[in-house]
């Protein structure tokens, strides 16, 4: 693998990394932890898997924004204790149209050591086409801002535990009958 074009670090207590490490792994936390997540919209639930395509959706401005990604390959070990998920970015929509971006493809490895002097590091590889090399300091930013951002979310939202979701279900209005109706009996 090449160079990457930025890495960036932030270092965790063992118990801390093992949390984010699992949250990392596991869509159904995504929302919890993840400031572009406030909805994930994936073909599975539960731990992540390679070639597993997703979409973060927020609402930015009362429009719906959604980032792609893929699961390009997962990687955990014992010895030493870690996890480590390779995503690629597909774009992003606004109220499913493309959003207009100089980045021609964006690569985001995190890695979560679970050990003393441990912590999350995301790696970022990115490429824009010839024409935008006048908008190299935005590109760059914007690249950036990716990895920054899952960073600070994973060490700050990330290291806290979670319930697993709930399925959707409706219950009944008082003094009726108070069984709970899931999504499938309406």
């Amino acid at each position: 693998m090449d160079t990457p074009q930025g890495v960036w670090r932030h270092a965790l207590e063992p118990i801390q990394s093992i949390q984010a490490g699992e949250n990392l792994l596991n869509l159904d936390t995504w929302p919890s932890w993840n400031s572009s997540a406030q909805r994930v919209l994936s073909s599975t639930t539960g731990l992540l898997l390679e070639g597993q395509r997703f979409d973060l959706h927020r609402i930015e401005r009362q429009r719906l924004v959604e980032e792609l990604w893929i699961v390009k390959s997962i990687r955990t070990g014992v010895n030493p204790d870690f996890s480590e998920i390779e995503f690629e970015w597909l774009g992003q929509q606004r109220e499913g149209k493309t959003l207009g971006t100089v980045l021609k493809s964006l690569r985001m490895s995190v890695t979560v050591l679970c050990e003393e002097e441990g912590g999350v590091e995301i790696a970022a590889w990115w490429k824009t086409p010839l024409w935008a090399r006048i908008f190299r300091g935005s590109v760059n930013a914007q690249a950036k801002s990716f990895a920054t951002q899952w960073l600070n979310d994973l060490v700050t939202g990330g290291v806290e535990s979670y319930a697993e979701s709930q399925p959707f279900s409706f219950t009944a209005p008082k003094g009726e009958d108070s069984k709970t109706v899931g999504a499938d009996d309406v």
